[in-house]
C-alpha cells in the first residue's frame, strides 16, 4: 500500500511540475500585459545572428516574434525582466508581448557562446 501511495504522490509532483513549466511564458515569471498589440517586431534568428540587428518599434504594447531559421535560440531583452523566447529549428515561431517605455533596449541569445558569436541587437522604442 505504501508502494502505491508512493506512485501517486510522485506521478501529482510530476504532473505539477510539467504544469509550471508549459505555457507561452516557458514556465518563466514574466506576465504579457493585457490588451492588443500595435505592432509586431518580427526577428529572425540563425546560427549566429539575428535579422534585423536594429528594429525600430512604438512605445506601448508591442508583439516581438522570434522566428527561427536555424538552429536553437533564444531571445532576451535587457530590462524586461523575465522575459524570454524560444525557437528550435527552420520556421519556429514564439512570440510575446512587451509594454515598451521610449528608449533603447538589447536584446541577445543566452544560450552559451551565442552572444559572444555575435546574436546581439538594438530595439528602439519612440
Amino acid at each position: 500500500m505504501r508502494a502505491a501511495a508512493a506512485t501517486v504522490a510522485l506521478l501529482l509532483a510530476s504532473a505539477v511540475g510539467i504544469a509550471a513549466c508549459s505555457g507561452d511564458d516557458g514556465g518563466s515569471s514574466y506576465r504579457q500585459p493585457n490588451g492588443p498589440a500595435q505592432a509586431t517586431l518580427r526577428i529572425q534568428a540563425g546560427n549566429f545572428f539575428f535579422r534585423p540587428s536594429t528594429i525600430d518599434g512604438p512605445a506601448g504594447v508591442d508583439r516581438v516574434e522570434l522566428v527561427g531559421r536555424g538552429g536553437s535560440h533564444t531571445l532576451v531583452i535587457d530590462g524586461v525582466s523575465g522575459f524570454k523566447l524560444r525557437v528550435g529549428g527552420g520556421g519556429d515561431r514564439d512570440s510575446a508581448k512587451v509594454r515598451f517605455r521610449p528608449g533603447t533596449y538589447t536584446f541577445f541569445c543566452d544560450l552559451p557562446g551565442h552572444r559572444d558569436a555575435g546574436m546581439e541587437g538594438t530595439i528602439h522604442i519612440s
